[in-house]
């Protein structure tokens, strides 16, 4: 089906907001929707400067009510991505790394950068005021926060390193290959 009149545009641009917002994933992005949107407020706000003598007050302020509608509009959908994009941060990040067709349709140029950036400041915070200080390197903090409710001790594989008692709901950090094998045996133990 061809777009055609402004209302369907941007009906078929509330779908996809709602989409976007009850997905826990991030979809492609809508480039060609959002453009259209971008460019139909330009247009207005050229139209409401260039005939701001002729207009009445009223109706220029009934455009500029259309104009703030679109905007937020637009401004719903693109913080509702950049919210998804922090919290899925990594899995995007191996996306981009591995499969920059697929990460090119999921994110606009913008959102590639954001992401780059965001990645290199969370990184960096966490290097310099957590992770830098533990006697231990963790290279990937997203699977190493664990959170234990009962007793269970915790062992090296391969002997090298110090076996760690996981005591009631303390908080700890540790590679997640350490604790795989007690997930499935029902010990209680939560992933954060």
């Amino acid at each position: 089906m061809e777009l055609e009149t402004p209302k369907q545009v941007y009906s078929k641009f509330l779908e996809i907001i709602s989409n976007e917002k009850e997905s826990p994933e991030l979809l492609e992005y809508e480039e060609t929707l959002v453009e259209c949107l971008i460019e139909q407020i330009e247009h207005m706000e050229s139209n409401i400067e260039r005939l701001k003598n002729k207009l009445d007050q009223f109706c220029m302020e009934q455009h500029r009510a259309e104009i703030d509608r679109l905007q937020f509009t637009v401004n719903v959908y693109l913080r509702t991505r950049i919210q998804k994009i922090e919290e899925n941060c990594t899995s995007l990040i191996r996306i981009l790394k591995n499969d920059s067709q697929r990460a090119q349709k999921l994110m606009s140029a913008g959102e590639i950068k954001y992401l780059d950036s965001y990645f290199v400041n969370i990184e960096t915070y966490l290097s310099e005021s957590v992770l830098g200080k533990l006697d231990i390197p963790i290279r990937d903090a997203s699977q190493t926060f664990t959170l234990k409710k009962t007793d269970v001790l915790v062992e090296s594989e391969d002997g090298d390193q110090e076996s760690v008692t996981l005591e009631p709901d303390s908080i700890h950090f540790l590679p997640y290959s350490s604790v795989r094998n007690f997930l499935n045996q029902q010990n209680n133990i939560v992933l954060m």
